[in-house]
């Protein structure tokens, strides 16, 4: 199988930057879905990073199902998690199509139960991918894990993912209704900075404000932090 040969190149890098782009955008093309899979889980368990379920979304509906299958089929919390984002990466760039929404619907009911995991890891994985796919109903679950998730990145990646769901198809006000206090209630009383800075960053950016800059939240500048949270307080709590 010509693409086989040509996995085993990219592998050994014998091959550059364009050459993977064109195997991942050919790997999309043809019709090796299980092919194509088995990849995307050999690149994970290596750790190879080659990127290759970028193009997943080019097998459509049968991919979909071929995915749905395999989430079906697993015991194993860690890879029915994989399973369930990689379902949630493909179906955020096939929300033009008509079949968008009944793929939603039988996914998320599996996710929100996975939301349960005792494993930070996996929780953090479907936070995000809630962001991508959630609707107005999956508010809640994130509002939830933003204010009592023990863990930070958890805390901070469900912040994150409700403002996500701004640029994903999720009326903008009525998310802003329904967050508001969420949020000024979160960041009030986050003990993490690291969580905190992230939890601004997204608040400011649902409800169109500048308080904190990116740097200034991704090197945990303390001063800087607690200066933005307290003019995000101001206006949260209006």
């Amino acid at each position: 199988m010509d693409l086989q040969k040509r996995y085993e190149e990219l592998k050994k890098q014998n091959l550059t930057d364009g050459d993977r782009i064109k195997f991942i955008a050919d790997l999309g093309a043809s019709e090796e879905i299980e092919y194509h899979y088995k990849l995307i889980c050999k690149d994970r368990d290596e750790g190879t990073n080659l990127n290759l379920s970028g193009s997943f979304y080019k097998h459509d509906k049968e991919g979909l199902e071929f995915l749905l299958e395999v989430l079906d089929n697993e015991d194993e919390e860690n890879l029915k998690v994989f399973a369930a984002y990689l379902i949630a990466e493909t179906l955020s760039k096939l929300r033009h199509r008509d079949f968008y929404l009944e793929f939603c619907n039988r996914l998320i009911p599996v996710m929100t139960s996975l939301i349960e995991s005792k494993d930070a890891l996996l929780r953090q994985k479907i936070i995000i991918a809630l962001g991508w796919i959630g609707s107005l109903d999956e508010i809640d679950i994130l509002t939830k894990q933003m204010s009592e998730d023990k863990d930070s990145l958890c805390r901070a990646w469900s912040a994150s993912s409700l403002m996500q769901m701004s640029f994903h198809g999720v009326d903008k006000e009525l998310l802003q209704e329904k967050t508001k206090q969420c949020f000024a209630l979160a960041i009030a009383a986050e003990t993490d900075l690291y969580a905190c800075g992230i939890m601004i960053e997204a608040a400011q950016v649902l409800f169109g404000k500048k308080w904190i800059s990116s740097s200034a939240a991704e090197d945990v500048d303390a001063e800087k932090i607690e200066k933005a949270r307290k003019s995000a307080a101001r206006f949260l709590n209006k």
